[in-house]
């Protein structure tokens, strides 16, 4: 996030036609190469290189400080070139660009301050000591402080430009102008979140009392809302800065004795799952729900009904397979005892959600050998090899939903959804809505060999769209499998996905139907009279459908619905604005949108879209959520 503070201004074609002045050679060639080496302090810093960020850095200050004594410096050079109305104008706005991009360096200053000495040197954030790490909190609240101050460089950036009268320059130099001051207020933007972070993370660390927290070991192989079914789960404390992980794991047979079904817990507005599914009503399968907000409290809820020593928890954190293949670079490799492997980048995937199954097909065996992998992996990420991979990774993990976090203080939780590090269901108003969830449903870890394609085509009425979105899953497994990898579906290896299609609120369903087997089960995706049940989850409407899928085939679903009033105006322009989100998986699923745009439609901007003829297409594996907008004049 601190990477994107060095702003820099693109003014290159407004610099390069004062050059052809003649003028001012200092202020000029000064205020070009200012541009170039914040430009290259940027590019250093985005890609790790902090000494080449530091020579651009201070490079770029010295060069406006020389543009600075050329603006300041009269004689009679000035004199002869503002004889000339025209460049006597431009000349005029010269100081706001000089103070701009002092500002810049001001902020580049801060950030390659913040860089260099957060992770790395005797400044460093985490100090190690007797194989421990502890975080100082004094150096979060100093860099906080910091932070505060490239935001308002950054700030007076946007200002300056903001001061500068287009009129008295070249046609040419609007566009630039413009572009760095939308640079400057995307990047106050990221600081502003940055700078939330770092105002709460103490307390969080346990500035204010010990915290503990419960992170959660997703298993990607059997699906469910959230990402995995959850078997095994750690608690941290973290007193003042220093953090003590739990040495012996948990899992939920511990906790789920015989897999027992809990009912005295009272069931929020949503949880349509629990209130139809009597196997969601249990601590390690409490998370169907996509939301994990609603999945994280009701985890908690039904572990304390199942045990009364179930700990009191400040946050839990759910964490899949994907997340430490992303996070075990930084963390460093490790060797696990009871696994007899070494645990790497490329090993950690399959050996977790395969490989273990095959070596160590008893139970109990392979639980303590996966809960000593989790653990191995736990005590380097709390005292890392490379801690300045830290970051980066962990951004990747959490904006791809593989790391999802749940805080009970209300205003640490507020930042969570800020942050969409809460894996939480969008509210998409305005726009239409898609997101597609599946739970495995067959008692096995066959989504290790599933894929998934769902495509979505658009057509509009008036303001209304029209809709059809198909589900498909192909069922790549090959057999024979261990029999607990195949678990309940031992001897055919059908895969039961159920499909869960999240449209907004208002949507009416017109017709479906499926291609394959449509099955009966569980209770909330039987089918009636041809239509899917629906349901009500955090302001969407939900279908629902399972699919019994043999080895090497496929099997879909497909809806038509409308949505009314999908399309909004703006001036003279149609806006069709649609939300994406999606479930975080092994094997990530393509989504296709195809959008047949109204007749006589002009001005098309289709961003991300493929334009050929009337149709427009996207098409993505969805890693990300994603926010699409079409416009066009009506």
């Amino acid at each position: 996030m601190v990477a994107a503070a060095a702003v820099v201004v693109s003014l290159t074609g407004l610099l390069l036609w004062l050059s052809m002045l003649l003028g001012p050679w200092r202020l000029v060639s000064g205020l070009i190469d200012a541009h170039s080496h914040l430009e290259s302090a940027q590019k250093a810093l985005e890609s790790g290189k902090t000494k080449d960020a530091r020579y651009e850095a201070l490079a770029g200050r010295a060069a406006v400080k020389r543009a600075n004594a050329g603006l300041t410096s009269g004689g009679p050079l000035w004199d002869l070139v503002r004889v000339v109305p025209q460049v006597n104008d431009a000349l005029g706005e010269a100081p706001h660009l000089v103070k701009a991009e002092r500002f810049s360096a001001n902020a580049a200053k801060g950030t390659l301050r913040i860089v260099q000495n957060a992770l790395k040197g005797p400044a460093r954030i985490i100090l190690k000591k007797n194989g421990e790490s502890r975080i100082r909190i004094h150096r979060i609240e100093q860099i906080g402080k910091t932070l505060h101050k490239v935001h308002g460089a950054v700030s007076s950036v946007e200002r300056q430009l903001g001061y500068i009268d287009l009129g008295k320059l070249p046609n040419r130099a609007g566009p630039a102008i413009r572009s760095g001051i939308k640079q400057a207020q995307d990047t106050q933007k990221v600081l502003a979140d940055a700078e939330a972070g770092f105002k709460i993370l103490p307390g969080v660390l346990g500035a204010n009392g010990k915290r503990r927290y419960l992170i959660g070991a997703l298993n990607s192989d059997e699906l469910r809302g959230t990402g995995g079914a959850l078997l095994q789960f750690k608690l941290l404390t973290i007193d003042n800065g220093s953090p003590h992980l739990q040495r012996k794991g948990g899992t939920v047979y511990n906790v789920d004795k015989n897999r027992r079904i809990i009912t005295g817990v009272p069931l929020p507005g949503g949880a349509w799952y629990q209130q139809g599914i009597d196997d969601a009503r249990r601590f390690g399968n409490a998370n169907w729900s996509p939301d994990w907000p609603l999945a994280a409290r009701l985890t908690l809820a039904y572990g304390r009904a199942s045990s009364p020593a179930f700990p009191k928890v400040d946050g839990v954190m759910a964490v899949d397979p994907v997340a430490i293949e992303k996070l075990i670079p930084a963390a460093g490799h490790f060797r696990s005892s009871k696994a007899n492997a070494n645990m790497k980048k490329d090993t950690v995937l399959p050996y977790l959600l395969y490989r273990a199954y095959q070596k160590f097909p008893k139970p109990q065996i392979r639980r303590a050998v996966l809960s000593d992998i989790v653990g191995g992996f736990y005590q380097n990420l709390f005292n890392p090899a490379h801690a300045s991979a830290l970051p980066k990774a962990m951004g990747s993990a959490l904006a791809q939903k593989h790391v999802q976090i749940w805080m009970r203080k209300p205003s640490e939780e507020r930042y969570m959804k800020r942050m969409k590090w809460g894996g939480a269901i969008g509210k998409a108003r305005g726009a239409d809505y898609l997101n597609v969830v599946e739970q495995n449903v067959g008692g096995n870890k066959l989504n290790y060999f599933e894929s998934m394609t769902d495509s979505m085509h658009v057509k509009f009425s008036g303001r209304d769209a029209r809709v059809r979105t198909t589900v498909n899953v192909h069922n790549g497994v090959e057999l024979p499998q261990p029999r607990w990898f195949l678990g309940d579906q031992r001897l055919t290896g059908l895969h039961k996905p159920m499909l869960n299609v999240y449209v907004p609120a208002n949507a009416r369903l017109g017709s479906a139907s499926h291609v394959g087997t449509l099955l009966p089960e569980p209770a909330p995706a039987i089918w009636s009279g041809g239509l899917p049940p629906e349901h009500m989850e955090k302001g969407k409407k939900v279908w629902s459908a399972t699919l019994g899928i043999p080895p090497g085939k496929d099997a879909s679903a497909t809806f038509d619905y409308s949505v009314p009033g999908a399309v909004h105006t703006s001036g003279s322009r149609s806006v069709y604005k649609l939300i994406l989100q999606h479930q975080p998986k092994l094997r990530t699923e393509t989504r296709s949108v195809t959008i047949t745009l109204p007749s006589g439609a002009s001005g098309v901007a289709a961003p991300g879209f493929k334009r050929s003829g009337d149709t427009l297409t996207w098409e993505k594996p969805m890693k990300y959520d994603t926010e699409l907008t079409v416009s066009w004049r009506r």
